[in-house]
Formats: C-alpha cells, sequence, structure tokens
C-alpha cells in the first residue's frame, strides 16, 4: 500500500483536465440528495418531514453509488458522462439493499459506541467499488468481499479519511462551494485506495 500523500498525488494526475466534469458530477448528485430534499421537507411538520426525508434517502441509494463509482471509472479513464452517476438505477434492488443493509450494521455498531460504528464503516467502505467489479455478487458476500480487502488496513483508512478534514473545514467556510472540487478529489483518492487493495489481494 502507498502512502497517503501518494494516493492523493495520483488522485491529482487522474483529475488533471477534468475537473469539470468531477464538479459538475458532484453537484448533480449534491443537487439531487442534498438540496431537493431539504427544498421537499423544509415545508413539512417534523414527523411528516422525518418520514420524507428517509424515503428519500432510500431513493437516493443508487445514486450515491453511482457517484462513488464515476470516479472509479475516471481513473480507469474509461468512457464517462453524467448519465453514469444514475447507472445504479438499473440494478437498484441489488445495490439498495446492499448499502442499506451497510448502512443498518453501522448503526448498529454505534448505538452500542461510536468506535464500533466507526469500524464496521471502514470494513464495509469498499463495497460500492466490489459492487461495480462483480456485477452478480450478493449483498452479504458484497459486505463480507469488502471486509475481507480490509483486513489490515483499516486504521490506513481512516488517517486517510482524517487528512481530508483540514480542506473540509476550508470547504466549509466558502458555503460548500468549495467542497466541488473537495469531494472529486477524496473520492479519487479513495477510488486509488481501492484498486491497491484490489492488487494487492490478488497478489496475495
Amino acid at each position: 500500500m502507498e502512502t497517503n500523500q501518494t494516493y492523493k498525488n495520483r488522485a491529482l494526475a487522474s483529475l488533471e483536465g477534468k475537473w469539470t466534469i468531477g464538479a459538475v458530477a458532484t453537484l448533480i448528485f449534491s443537487l439531487i440528495v442534498n438540496i431537493a430534499r431539504v427544498s421537499i421537507t423544509y415545508p413539512m411538520d417534523d414527523t411528516t418531514g422525518a418520514s420524507v426525508n428517509g424515503i428519500w434517502i432510500l431513493l437516493c441509494l443508487p445514486l450515491m453509488w453511482g457517484n462513488r463509482v464515476f470516479f472509479l471509472r475516471l481513473i480507469r479513464q474509461e468512457d464517462i458522462d453524467y448519465g453514469h452517476l444514475f447507472d445504479g438505477y438499473k440494478d437498484c434492488v441489488r445495490i439498495g439493499v446492499t448499502l442499506l443493509l451497510g448502512c443498518f450494521f453501522v448503526a448498529i455498531g454505534c448505538v452500542f459506541l461510536l468506535i464500533p460504528g466507526i469500524i464496521i464503516s471502514l470494513m464495509l467502505s469498499q463495497v460500492e467499488f466490489v459492487m461495480e467489479d462483480d456485477k452478480e455478487i450478493g449483498y452479504l458476500d458484497a459486505m463480507k468481499r469488502s471486509a475481507d480487502l480490509m483486513k489490515g488496513h483499516k486504521a490506513k483508512l481512516f488517517w486517510l479519511n482524517l487528512s481530508f478534514m483540514g480542506w473540509i473545514i476550508l470547504a466549509i467556510l466558502t458555503f460548500g462551494i468549495g467542497l466541488l472540487l473537495l469531494l472529486p478529489y477524496f473520492n479519487t483518492t479513495l477510488a486509488y485506495f481501492y484498486e491497491d487493495l484490489k492488487a494487492e489481494q490478488q497478489i496475495g
């Protein structure tokens, strides 16, 4: 496995000349998942708003998958367009159920203590990528494969995520506008991390 800075440098190299498509993809994703959700639920009372919010998140799970996989395809230099963000809806049951189960397991871990929730989240962090590379893999098998890939690497991914904290704070200070550049950078870095996990397992 490479150093955190190496993953970031590789991400920056892949985004050269592609910052616009990364930023626009992030904007589309954010508008649908966050802005539209807030706009719809804002006039509602707390109970109705919470229910609609939950339903909206469920409906957006395939889009969340598509957003992660978008940047994996980018580093693989595949042909991509904004329509690929919605590819998850072609297989929405398998993808939606898998991500929902992952959220459930993370939530259960957080109920007991924050640390178990973080560990489970790290274990399942590669599920979207695994499902992109194996179109037939089932719900639990995808999570198991992610957990297998992450054996011995959870701490490294934790620190890689944490290394973006300063950039996140700066992006928030720009009223979120900076996230349009930061999130492509972050997601591309994570895509490279997955590629190394996968290569290491194949070598092993």
